[in-house]
């Protein structure tokens, strides 16, 4: 029988062995105390990196490094944690910026939408400010997330057909394709000229980081929380109250002003995937060091998709303890 959990987990690194010393692997967690008592020596072959997301603080004892989602807390998680390094940024910093890259193709979409089908991502704001500009042209999915303790994969089909009823009966321009692969996704953000998300609470945007590395301005809502709101400033997008009213005048305003904005020169110099690995591997070569291991982490390569993620225990567990193994022996 299948034990399902509430619990995501990346092998970036694996363990080794050289002249007999163990260099430890790394993996990203987030709930990284609760994956150290499921696995028993844990610790001694892999540093553990935090990923909180969301709100709140990161409060994991047994992570080496944290990354920090919501920067409000970052003062308190490093007087709470001193032993641990905490970097400021999180997941959605580490977008792929060679896989999500402008295209010269047309732009048949004034704007996209990407959004898994929980109710938290408000996906009736969209479609109300959508058909309050009718001439416009929208596309919008997402995927289903997997069941848990608080999503249902039934009843996010039924919002999702709800959704595009609402859509009809208001008149609203919206494609509402299926799911699409991060190659396919780069294609279709680059046909809309900007991104929209409505999200009530969420952490640092996966599709909004995609969105402006690929060159997009993006549509915040000001309510979303400060991790979701991070990175939009006058260079890369606007916030806008959540009231159909608001996001169609929002719309309106990024419309006219497509050349005053510049989100990806922003995600070179700012964030991105190579300026956040090369950070979390100085993080990592300090703890390395610490052991004794000149291991320079140079091999790792993590974009901080939810598809490298895996959700169940066995399937979690079994590369993990594989490679603990292998240098048990």
């Amino acid at each position: 029988m299948m034990f399902r959990m509430e619990l995501s987990l990346a092998m970036i690194a694996e363990p080794r062995k050289r002249n007999g010393i163990v260099e430890k692997g790394v993996i990203v967690a987030n709930q990284c105390d609760r994956l150290s008592k499921i696995v028993p020596h844990l610790k001694d072959y892999f540093y553990l990196v935090e990923r909180r997301g969301w709100l709140w603080m990161n409060s994991e004892k047994t992570a080496d490094v944290k990354l920090v989602d919501d920067l409000t807390t970052l003062e308190e998680t490093k007087r709470k944690f001193p032993e641990a390094i905490v970097l400021e940024f999180s997941n959605g910093d580490f977008v792929d910026t060679d896989l999500f890259h402008p295209l010269n193709i047309p732009k048949i979409y004034t704007g996209i939408q990407i959004a898994a089908w929980p109710a938290f991502k408000r996906h009736e704001l969209f479609v109300r400010a959508a058909a309050l500009v009718p001439q416009e042209r929208f596309i919008k999915f997402g995927h289903f997330w997997q069941k848990s303790r608080w999503f249902d994969r039934n009843s996010e089909e039924a919002r999702r057909r709800k959704i595009i009823r609402l859509a009809h009966r208001l008149h609203a321009s919206i494609d509402f394709p299926g799911e699409a692969d991060a190659s396919e996704v780069n294609r279709l953000v680059n046909t809309a000229k900007m991104g929209i998300l409505t999200s009530e609470h969420e952490g640092l945007s996966r599709f909004k980081m995609e969105c402006l590395s690929a060159d997009i301005p993006m549509l915040v809502p000001e309510d979303a929380g400060p991790a979701t709101t991070r990175h939009i400033n006058e260079k890369t997008g606007v916030l806008f109250k959540p009231t159909p009213e608001d996001l169609a005048e929002a719309i309106r305003y990024v419309e006219d002003h497509l050349g005053s904005f510049s989100p990806r020169a922003y995600v070179l110099e700012k964030t991105g995937m190579r300026n956040s690995l090369a950070m979390l591997r100085g993080a990592l070569r300090i703890l390395a060091k610490k052991d004794g291991s000149d291991r320079s982490y140079e091999e790792i390569k993590w974009d901080g998709r939810n598809e490298r993620f895996v959700w169940t225990k066995e399937e979690a567990l079994e590369d993990i303890k594989k490679a603990m193994h292998s240098l048990s022996r």
